[in-house]
């Protein structure tokens, strides 16, 4: 019989097939094995796996009309005499020989399917490596560089797992689309996997990707055990693979979507803002994506802005000064290129500057493609504490480097960090807190100072829109006028402007207002009596680095006052009677050299820290309150 042809079907002789229990333990025998071959094909169709050779569907055809013939030799009592039961026996055996000669090198590890190496015994693999995706256009050596990095990788033997860091709108998945698109060009890399995982995705979803990439089709099965361990065993089966796991946004467990942990063949990419995330995925090599330089990024502005337009002498200093608010980052220059195309009026470029550098962005471009898509970082910080710590690093100036312990301080005195009873404890949970504010790029960091990207403090300030006025070193001679100081304000930071006075009878009605930061206006300040009493709320009040000869009245009561700060106000010489102010728990009056009086002191049953360094204390006070420092 030629191998794999459909046998003949013949007429049943006069003989019972069914007396011989030999003839019976060999159609069991040959049964099952069909049976198995069938389970196989019907696991490969769900999948979209391969497809039979035609030798087992010309198989399964002479087994079933094989069937059809032993059927009818049991059930009729007389057979036409031209079809011996010999000949029935002999197409069994034959058959069966070709089943042993599919079978033979099958292993038998369990119930598994796939680990019995039917796939590729019995189907013919479908070739794909890949498609491109679509690019976008990058400048600059840093680009090139990270991007023959990863190349040499990948295509090395020394790791098999790569984490691509940085913060949002950085260019981390462009880089990684070039590096893709580069992988597919090459013969020896076998399949390029682009994954996008997303921030609320779940097992199954990721699993019906990861089969959909490989061309499987739609997985059956609801267990997302059995799921992983086919798509497991393909991969480790099927030549090599490299798997790019594009906006990872926390750790998930490779095995349980179906990645093998540890397999030669296969080469592992992600792409994340969490440094913290790198590591719980256990990758090997770590690369952080920085902004662009401002060559870079002036490079990239022009060649999205195009040459349709060109741009007069009085343009490009306002054109320069847009790339600069960018900061780098490629997703704010592509959009801000794209906003400004076709614009030839000077003055409509300025008024878009003045917007950037207000901060005036919503319902633009900006807003919905940049600083929408940076705040996802800060929605999924741990909790509201750490939210809260982070909005507050955007009260400081734009691009100021803060002092780590200052910003911790800062935290305390908010109450943001929680009742520990030591200060060394509430130091430890702080820098805890500036790490994990550092690992997701929302922070930088540089010894033992720290930053904010001028867009992440964009969109800090975004976020902090409605309750807060931030106005930190705008150059400011006179604070914000009544009407912006609404009732469901919280945040206030005037710091290091020149404000010299306050209007006369000012008085804010914000009772929800709870930190104002006034340091650092070095002119001769003068706050009238009114203005703090409605603001009931304040917890924190920063004069400090102010020209104040003294505070006003009201400051009495605020009763809720848990940080007064008054650092290096050298020419203050008195502060009214802080007897009422029973929740105060920090009193800073460092290097008030001209201080005179410091009265109701010993009533603040609360007070944890207290400087009086280099303070001129001109009464008396007992031991005890000038050792809480």
């Amino acid at each position: 019989m030629n191998e794999g042809a459909p046998i003949t079907s013949h007429q049943n002789t006069g003989n019972n097939f069914g007396e011989s229990s030999a003839s019976k333990r060999k159609l069991e025998l040959l049964y099952s094995k069909e049976a198995i071959v069938r389970d196989e094909l019907e696991f490969a169709a769900s999948l979209s796996l391969k497809k039979p050779r035609m030798e087992v569907v010309n198989w399964l055809a002479n087994v079933e009309m094989l069937r059809n013939d032993c059927t009818e030799a049991t059930n009729e009592d007389c057979l036409p005499s031209n079809q011996p039961v010999d000949i029935l026996l002999h197409e069994v055996e034959d058959l069966m020989k070709q089943g042993k000669g599919l079978f033979e090198t099958r292993e038998t590890k369990g119930s598994k399917l796939l680990e019995e190496k039917m796939v590729g015994e019995v189907f013919e693999a479908r070739e794909t490596k890949g498609s491109k995706l679509l690019e976008e256009k990058m400048v600059g050596e840093a680009f090139k560089r990270n991007t023959m990095k990863i190349l040499e990788y990948l295509e090395g033997n020394q790791i098999s797992r790569l984490g691509i860091y940085g913060m949002g709108g950085v260019g981390k998945t462009t880089i990684m689309v070039h590096t893709h698109n580069r992988l597919l060009e090459k013969t020896n890399n076998g399949k390029v996997l682009w994954i996008t995982v997303s921030r609320d995705f779940n097992t199954q979803r990721l699993q019906d990707t990861i089969a959909e990439e490989l061309d499987l089709g739609t997985l059956q099965e609801k267990d997302v055990r059995r799921r992983a361990t086919k798509l497991c065993d393909y991969l480790m089966e099927s030549g090599k693979f490299i798997v790019i796991f594009d906006d990872v946004w926390k750790y998930f467990d490779l095995k349980e979507v179906g990645i093998p942990d540890k397999a030669d063949n296969v080469k592992l990419v992600l792409t994340t803002r969490s440094f913290k995330v790198c590591r719980q995925m256990k990758c090997q090599e770590m690369i952080r994506i920085e902004p662009l330089s401002h060559t870079e990024a002036e490079s990239l502005f022009l060649e999205e802005l195009g040459s349709e337009v060109t741009l007069s002498l009085e343009t490009r200093p306002v054109v320069e000064s847009i790339v600069r608010e960018c900061a780098g980052l490629p997703l704010a220059i592509i959009t801000m290129a794209r906003r400004m195309r076709g614009v030839t009026d000077v003055f409509e470029w300025k008024d878009y500057l003045e917007k950037l550098r207000e901060s005036d962005i919503r319902e633009t471009d900006m807003e919905k493609k940049v600083l929408m898509k940076l705040e996802l970082s800060y929605n999924r910080l741990a909790n509201h504490e750490v939210q809260q710590c982070f909005l507050s690093c955007a009260l400081y100036p734009e691009d100021e480097w803060i002092d780590k312990f200052e910003l911790i301080e800062f935290f305390i005195d908010q109450g943001l960090i929680g009742r520990l009873n030591t200060r060394e404890k509430q130091y430890g949970r702080g820098l805890t807190i500036l790490n994990k504010l550092a690992n997701v790029c929302l922070l930088e960091v540089h010894g033992s100072t720290m930053k904010m990207h001028d867009l992440i403090r964009d969109m800090a300030l975004y976020v902090m829109n409605v309750t807060s006025i931030v106005k930190a070193r705008k150059g400011l001679r006179n604070i914000p006028s009544e009407e912006h100081w609404t009732d469901v304000l919280e945040k206030v930071s005037l710091m290091e402007n020149g404000i010299e006075e306050f209007p006369l009878n000012m008085s804010p009605n914000c009772p929800k207002l709870s930190t104002f930061l006034l340091n650092g206006n070095w002119y001769h300040l003068v706050i009238p009596n009114s203005f703090f009493k409605h603001l009931w709320g304040l917890k924190v009040l920063n004069l400090s680095y102010c020209t104040l000869r003294e505070l006003p009245d009201s400051i009495s009561n605020l009763v809720n006052l848990t940080a007064l700060l008054l650092r290096r106000c050298c020419e203050l010489h008195r502060i009214p009677h802080l007897g009422k102010l029973r929740s105060l728990r920090k009193l800073d009056i460092f290097h008030c050299v001209g201080f005179e009086a410091l009265e109701g002191l010993d009533m603040l049953v609360n007070l944890r820290y207290l400087d009086i360094m280099y303070t001129s204390i001109k009464r008396d006070y007992p031991k005890e309150h000038w050792e809480l420092c």
